[in-house]
């Protein structure tokens, strides 16, 4: 008898998930174990998770709801032990504090997905590194498509998995693509630029050559004019020079990540 209240609220709890739908979480039942509930949390923006995807089970009993579930996590993640327990105040490691009203559809996941943003050490949580946790999340996806429950539970979201990653795939070719070309006009610009600042000396040269006056003090003033606006010439080109070699620094540190 205890176990058809279970199975009526997690029906009602399951039907009023899927009206109002949250952005960071999904849950699905087993269909061979209706009393295990699988959950995909999306990583939150933000943390060291953005970007991850986490799937685990909350198992609930027969005599849910006046009893709490127990919820472990399966996908790595460098903030739970895989597969096993989890303790949260809402979880079967304090049954004193449970309350009826909450759901293991909905309550329950969205308190974990806090939990786990969190620095909180409990039973069933580990200590990582921001680096390992990032790294985690990267691979997440790829981890969830090899693992046989996610293949059953959630195998719709391997065909989303991949075509996000064609997608990411073809956005860097054409950032590569981008940057090869940026560095290719830049290196053609030094190589401009190195080769007119070889000759500026002499071209500047011929240009003061060629002025033509009977007159000492505008003949002074004009080479004067002329040796400034040549120091001018010659600054700017430095300028432009060192900016181009900073550039294709800059492109040349891109294409080899």
């Amino acid at each position: 008898m205890s176990k058809n209240i279970a199975v009526k609220r997690l029906t009602k709890e399951y039907k009023d998930v899927q009206k109002n739908p949250d952005n960071l979480i999904e849950v699905r039942f087993d269909e061979d174990n209706m009393m295990n509930i699988y959950y995909l949390l999306t990583g939150s923006p933000d943390t060291p998770y953005e970007g991850g995807s986490y799937f685990g089970c909350i198992k609930v009993k027969d005599n849910y709801p006046f009893s709490p579930p127990s919820i472990m996590m399966i996908t790595p993640n460098g903030r739970f032990q895989e597969n096993t327990r989890i303790c949260l105040s809402m979880s079967d490691f304090h049954p004193e504090s449970w309350n009826p009203a909450w759901t293991a559809t909905r309550t329950i996941p969205m308190a974990l997905l806090s939990f786990m943003n969190s620095e909180e050490n409990a039973s069933g949580c580990v200590s990582s590194s921001e680096f390992a946790k990032r790294t985690y999340a990267t691979k997440s996806k790829e981890w969830n498509s090899n693992n046989l429950i996610f293949k059953k539970v959630f195998g719709d979201k391997i065909k989303e998995y991949q075509d996000q990653k064609n997608f990411e795939a073809e956005k860097k070719k054409k950032e590569i693509l981008a940057a090869k070309i940026s560095f290719k006009k830049a290196e053609d610009s030094t190589k401009d630029l190195m080769k007119d600042l070889v000759q500026n000396p002499e071209n500047a040269s011929n240009e003061k050559g060629q002025i033509n006056t009977e007159d000492p003090e505008d003949t002074i003033r004009i080479k004067q004019s002329l040796d400034k606006q040549t120091e001018q010439k010659f600054s700017y080109k430095k300028y432009l020079y060192f900016g181009s070699v900073v550039l294709v620094a800059v492109v040349a540190l891109i294409l080899n990540q």
